[in-house]
This record gives C-alpha cells, sequence and structure tokens, in this order.
C-alpha cells in the first residue's frame, strides 16, 4: 500500500484497507477479529486518525505471522530430530525445546510417538520392557536409567581392553581351538575324553584330568562331584550338569561353552563379535 494516498493517510482507514487484502481459510476469523477491534475503538470514541490504531494492527499481524511460521517449522523440524551418539540430555533439551515452539504436549501421545521414534530402538525397548513408561516423565526417567547401564557396561569393556583382559581375539581362539592350554577360559573342560597323547601330556605336566590344575590327581580333585558333560543326539545338542548340589554359576558358563565348542567356527566368531561389539546399544 503506497501510505500517501489520501485515503490510507488515516490510520483507521488504512488499517481497514490493509485487512480486506488479506484472505484464506486459516487467517479469515483473525482478520474479522482485528477488524471488529478497529468498529470497536470508532465506537468507543478513538478518533480514526489515531496512529495506534494502524501500529496495534500492524504489531498483530507481525506476531500472528511470524508464530504461525516458526510453529510449522517446528512441527516439520522435530520429526527430522535423531538422537545423535550417546548424548541423550543435549537431544532431550532440544526435543522439549522444539515441542514447545510446535505446540505439541509433551505428554501427548503422538509427541510421546515422534519422542520414540527418535530414539536408538534398543533403548526404547528397554524402556517399554522393564519400566512401562507413559507420561513424559516417565519417558526422560526411563531413557536416562538405560542409557547409564550403556555406557557403564561400554566403559567396562573399554577397560577390559586396556587392562590386557580377554580380547576378542583371543575368545575367538580359545572358542576356535579345543587345547586346554590355548586360553584358560574356565577351571574345567567340558569334555572329559582324552586321547593316549594328551594323557601323556596331562601325566608329564602333573594336570589333573578333571579340572586341569595342578597339585592333585583326579581321584582327590575337589570339583569330581561336579562334572559337565556333553551329548549329542541327531542335531540336537544335550548338556548335562552332574552335580550333588545346586548348579553353581562357574558350572553353568561350562556348559554355555561346551555349547559353543561344538558349533561351526562361524557362530563362534558371531558370538566373539557379538560380544565385543558397540556398534548398537546393549551389544558393547
Amino acid at each position: 500500500m503506497n501510505p500517501y494516498v489520501e485515503q490510507l493517510t488515516i490510520p483507521y482507514q488504512r488499517s481497514m484497507t490493509f485487512l480486506s487484502y488479506i484472505r484464506g481459510p486459516l487467517i479469515n476469523d483473525w482478520v474479522e477479529e482485528q477488524a471488529q477491534w478497529l468498529v470497536d475503538q470508532v465506537t468507543g470514541r478513538v478518533p480514526h486518525a489515531k496512529e495506534n490504531l494502524w501500529a496495534t494492527i500492524e504489531t498483530r499481524f507481525c506476531q500472528a505471522y511470524t508464530d504461525t511460521a516458526e510453529k510449522q517449522k517446528a512441527q516439520h523440524n522435530i520429526r527430522e530430530l535423531k538422537m545423535k551418539g550417546d548424548d541423550l540430555d543435549t537431544f532431550i533439551s532440544q526435543f522439549q525445546s522444539v515441542a514447545k515452539k510446535a505446540g505439541y504436549d509433551l505428554d501427548g501421545e503422538a509427541t510421546l510417538d515422534i519422542f520414540q521414534r527418535a530414539l536408538p530402538y534398543k533403548l526404547v525397548a528397554n524402556c517399554i520392557k522393564f519400566d512401562h513408561p507413559v507420561t513424559w516423565n516417565d519417558w526422560t526417567r526411563a531413557t536416562h536409567h538405560h542409557q547409564q547401564e550403556y555406557i557403564y557396561l561400554k566403559e567396562r569393556v573399554k577397560g577390559r581392553e586396556q587392562r590386557g583382559g580377554a580380547t576378542k581375539f583371543q575368545w575367538r581362539n580359545a572358542l576356535n581351538n579345543r587345547n586346554p592350554n590355548a586360553m584358560d577360559i574356565g577351571r574345567t573342560r567340558a569334555c572329559t575324553t582324552f586321547t593316549d597323547e594328551e594323557k601323556r601330556q596331562r601325566i608329564q605336566s602333573r594336570l589333573c584330568f578333571q579340572c586341569n590344575q595342578k597339585g592333585h590327581i583326579a581321584r582327590f580333585c575337589p570339583q569330581k562331584h561336579a562334572r559337565v558333560a556333553e551329548t549329542s543326539m541327531s542335531s540336537t545338542l544335550v548338556i548335562t550338569v552332574q552335580t550333588n548340589g545346586p548348579v553353581s554359576t562357574a558350572q553353568k558358563a561350562q556348559a554355555l561353552i561346551a555349547t559353543l565348542h561344538v558349533e561351526t567356527e562361524e557362530v563362534r566368531d558371531c558370538f566373539a563379535d557379538e560380544l565385543f561389539s558397540k556398534k548398537d546399544f546393549l551389544n558393547a
């Protein structure tokens, strides 16, 4: 509009002319509200030439247009958000800010669905499995808990590698080699059948035929009543733990190792890869 046209020099007429140019299903109600406000002002004896009439309409239009544009942009951007790396705190803060600009209720079902889709799948799965979160606060509390557990476990694995603990390479060698001297990953072998050469070597090394340790013979072995045996029927492996008392943690671990020994090398290598993988949540 040209403010120097005589009709537009009067703030009231300028405002009404301006509103007459604005059309659209999403803004018609706003235009009617502003026009009614102008009529009420002049009916209340506010002069048509009062500059505040135009200044108010101009300010309201800028606010409405800016707010609408920002809201639409936020509604688009929130669907593009993704948690990056392990930085959960930054992601939650950013999501909360964008959701507010988008006019979304944080406890709303749609908002929480968008939040879940932006998180690593296994982090969401753990939250649902163990915590059953419903509200926004439930979700932020649960994600923090499980993310901290994940980081702790990852650091444990990293620290063990740095301290010279069993590496993935050593695990692969141990699982692919039945020689009990390759790497001592348990105090007893999963299989107690020996070749003549193995028997000769054990006798020379003074190793117990039961637990692989020095200092006693099988007859006096402290573990003689806890034996792990493996049998195979068809393609199904059956592991039997024979013991006079409850099955110990070590015996359960030995039974697991026994199952790995009879698998293919590909399966054993995959097991080692999964054990040391850090590519996604829970595999660290």
